[in-house]
């Protein structure tokens, strides 16, 4: 039993090492890369299909949307603090062959956005890199569920947060 004690003793120390050596990379030495306007920027510009050769972009306005953000509870008087978001987005469709095949998935597009919507918080959508962030967001559900790199940009038309 003497054996076996001396075994979880030093398993013990080594867990709560370990634990603590996690929590002090985390919270002390690593520092989350800043996101920027230029790497998104850049970011974006990479994943931008090629055109065909007679390929002429579309950009379609789409329906005003507005929605709830995620709420939150505020520390100093533990009240819930309700935002939302109106906008109206436009995208922009790499060939014009492809804007029926959007307008079929157009429901399901906009479904995507609203329920992305309803996960962000208001200081996300309040920042410039929040915003970008949004946008990459809402192309790659687009094209995810196209199947295809239909969508190739986003313009916020509107965007008003309260």
């Amino acid at each position: 039993m003497d054996k076996l004690g001396k075994i979880l003793g030093i398993a013990n120390t080594v867990a709560i090492a370990v634990v603590l050596g996690l929590f002090a990379y985390t919270k002390l030495v690593y520092k989350r890369p800043a996101i920027t306007e230029s790497k998104e920027r850049a970011k974006l510009a990479t994943k931008k299909p090629e055109l065909h050769d007679n390929g002429k972009k579309v950009v379609l306005v789409l329906d005003p949307i507005t929605a709830n953000l995620d709420p939150y509870t505020d520390p100093t008087d533990n009240k819930q603090k309700v935002h939302y978001v109106s906008m109206t987005l436009a995208v922009e469709i790499r060939d014009e062959s492809d804007v029926n095949k959007f307008k079929d998935a157009e429901p399901v597009v906009m479904d995507k956005v609203l329920s992305n919507l309803g996960k962000k918080k208001f200081e996300d959508l309040n920042q410039v890199q929040g915003r970008y962030v949004f946008r990459s967001q809402i192309i790659d559900a687009a094209n995810e569920y196209l199947n295809a790199p239909v969508v190739t940009e986003v313009y916020f038309n509107d965007f008003l947060l309260q």
